[in-house]
């Protein structure tokens, strides 16, 4: 097992480059990059790169904030944050592929480390003509700030500390565009290292409740809080208003915001950017205990004690730890089982796929909010997806709605409806529409009644106006060499435009015209940051009726432009890559409806969505999985029953995967 003075970037590249000091009122000198980019003459920026905001006292422990640079850390050299830190350790570390969406490592990719104890950083960029000096005013020109949390199913990701998420040409443009502002990525603990639940983690805990007021679980969402935190204390010290941050997650980044959003009491930003990502479920303690069983007969585990199993299992290296599967994007988020936590993380209530929309509605201290997806969503479940038949979609569908939902279901997505249909259908068609079903149902669909309901409650509320801003992001994926590759709208594919580290890898065709979207998508994000509208607001005023909302694009023919929801399904219907499915988000939304049986409460419901969303999912994996194994016995047996707890969670874990 790694130690907390294993030195963590040791494979890195050494940076040459030119530097720049800077005298941070609390936190003392601190060297970062000058950065001089082609693209933005004339706006330098310093780059501060894996300056460390917390530690990790042992695996599976809260993090503890740091509050001054720590004389040893990871074997960089003192107070030089020249040099990217380390990643998570993760199941996808460095895997072949890993860089073939954006067409192959950059610069900064090169050499990546991975430290459990090393990986609580952030990484800071500011334009060098607004960092503070002791001639200038201590309160003069505070900039705004934009924090990052990037995605990867909380079990991967590497975005505070890659070439792809660097944050230097975002706030190199901000400056051009005489909007300048601060840019922050945040690093935080991944798989089991930050999502363990189990009675062991906490009888340890009940020893010394002190370790952490939020309690011993969700390591993840305390890691971020925390990150929070040190922003909002030290960010003033590099030029930023901490009263004027805006946070953006893609993916998993997007839904765990939307834990933070649900959770904190206190104030962690003022705006937020949701890309690809709401919560779409939660586990109990019994489950994720069961899971912890499971992990230790893995690893052949035993002990008499709490205290002796831990120990073994951190004795594990974090490498193998981490390939061991588990849904580690669907927290326990329920009471911890006989205790009371001081400062508990979700004190209003449960997150979950129902309830999140209350709790974001109500969030106190939470302002604007730009909400959006990439068209086709579903692309990214295509592997799980290849092997279905149509056969097997209609018995499970029938199993899961009633017979007038699958039909009118299945007439929006030209999927069959029937045996009879499913046998005549060609299996190319079949299998297209079924990744744009499910991944609505899994994301757009979701991210869709978020916006409407958010948009309804500010037209209802008389105390505060928050405006919601739709978007839907459709460009294609103009990097050779994947299966990404030449892909409208795949999910994270706004990744490979917002943040301007490929704008030497884009065709030049159009006389750069997609350079010149990359610029325009940074741009809205970073007028939204600065507190202006990036586009029209979305208005809702009455249940059901979006025609007349606003919502932006951004695809191949006409790039960023706004039009109402009426005027974009008419238009879109003769776009070569397909119409928007408004039509089947609303199909979706009547079949969630269909399931809420007369005096059924929220929970109830919540679980027969489930069982739907989740289920049909697991279901169809979970039968592909037994035709390829020759397992007919349980294949037949899922055709006579509805979706079970295994099909969920397969589905789930599954989900996990690619979000």
């Amino acid at each position: 097992m790694a130690s907390p003075s294993t030195p963590a970037t040791s494979g890195r590249r050494p940076y040459t480059g030119p530097t720049h000091t800077h005298q941070h009122p609390q936190l003392g000198s601190l060297k970062g990059r000058l950065i001089n980019s082609p693209h933005f003459t004339g706006a330098s920026v310093v780059q501060f790169c894996s300056i460390p905001y917390a530690k990790v006292p042992k695996r599976f422990a809260p993090c503890l904030r740091q509050d001054s640079i720590p004389d040893q850390f990871d074997g960089r050299p003192h107070r030089d944050f020249t040099q990217l830190g380390a990643a998570c350790p993760q199941p996808g570390a460095m895997k072949p592929g890993w860089f073939d969406a954006y067409g192959g490592a950059l610069e900064d990719d090169l050499g990546m480390e991975f430290d459990e104890f090393t990986c609580l950083t952030v990484s800071i960029s500011v334009p060098e003509d607004y960092l503070p000096t002791p001639v200038k005013e201590e309160d003069s020109g505070k900039l705004p700030v934009m924090v990052y949390i990037h995605g990867g199913g909380a079990q991967e990701g590497v975005g505070h500390v890659d070439g792809l998420h660097s944050n230097a040409p975002l706030a190199a443009y901000s400056s051009e565009l005489l909007l300048p502002a601060i840019t922050v990525n945040i690093g935080y603990r991944l798989n089991w290292l930050g999502s363990l639940v189990c009675q062991d983690v906490l009888d340890e805990y009940n020893a010394d409740p002190s370790t952490s007021p939020h309690g011993p679980f969700n390591l993840t969402i305390q890691d971020q809080r925390a990150a929070f935190e040190w922003i909002h204390k030290f960010i003033g010290g590099f030029g930023g208003d901490s009263n004027n941050i805006t946070a953006f997650g893609e993916s998993a980044g997007s839904i765990l915001l939307i834990y933070q959003i649900s959770g904190s009491p206190e104030k962690l930003f003022n705006r937020v950017i949701l890309q690809s990502g709401v919560i779409f479920g939660d586990v109990t303690f019994e489950q994720k205990c069961a899971e912890y069983q499971g992990l230790l007969i893995h690893f052949g585990i035993e002990g008499a004690t709490s205290s002796e199993r831990l120990e073994r299992l951190r004795k594990i290296p974090a490498e193998a730890l981490a390939k061991y599967p588990s849904q580690h994007i669907l927290p326990f988020v329920g009471d911890v089982p006989g205790f009371d936590i001081e400062k508990p993380l979700f004190p209003r209530g449960r997150p979950t796929f129902l309830n999140q929309l209350p709790l974001v509605a109500s969030c106190p201290w939470l302002e604007d909010i730009v909400i959006g997806d990439d068209f086709w969503e579903g692309y990214t479940l295509k592997d799980f997806l290849r092997g279905v038949t149509a056969k097997r979609f209609v018995d499970f569908a029938r199993l899961l709605l009633p017979g007038d939902q699958v039909t009118r279901l299945t007439e929006v997505y030209d999927l069959p409806s029937t045996l009879e249909h499913a046998a005549r259908m060609d299996r190319n068609l079949f299998y297209g529409n079924l990744t744009y079903l499910m991944g609505d149902l899994i994301l757009s669909q979701p991210i869709q009644m978020l916006a409407n309901h958010l948009a309804l409650e500010s037209a209802k509320s008389s105390s505060q106006k928050r405006k919601i801003y739709r978007y839907s992001f459709g460009l294609t994926n103009p990097i050779p060499g994947s299966d990404h590759s030449f892909v409208t709208g795949h999910h994270f594919v706004e990744i490979l435009f917002l943040f301007l580290t490929l704008l030497d890898r884009y065709p030049r065709h159009r006389e750069g015209w997609l350079a010149t979207q990359a610029k325009e998508t940074a741009k809205r994000w970073i007028l939204f940051a600065s507190g202006q509208e990036p586009w029209d607001e979305y208005i809702v005023s009455q249940p059901q009726h979006t025609a007349s909302a606003k919502i932006a694009i951004c695809d191949d023919l006409r790039g960023w432009h706004v039009k109402t929801v009426s005027e974009d399904e008419k238009v879109s219907q003769t776009d070569p890559w397909g119409r928007r499915r408004y039509a089947g988000w609303e199909a979706i939304e009547e079949a969630y409806q269909s399931l809420r049986t007369q005096g059924a409460d929220e929970e109830a419901w919540s679980r027969a969505l489930d069982a739907f969303r989740l289920g049909l999912l697991g279901s169809l994996i979970g039968a592909q999985n037994e035709a390829d194994t020759g397992n007919e016995t349980q294949l037949q047996s899922r055709k006579t029953s509805a979706a079970t707890d295994k099909d969920i969670e397969k589905a789930e874990e599954e989900v996990a995967k690619v979000l």
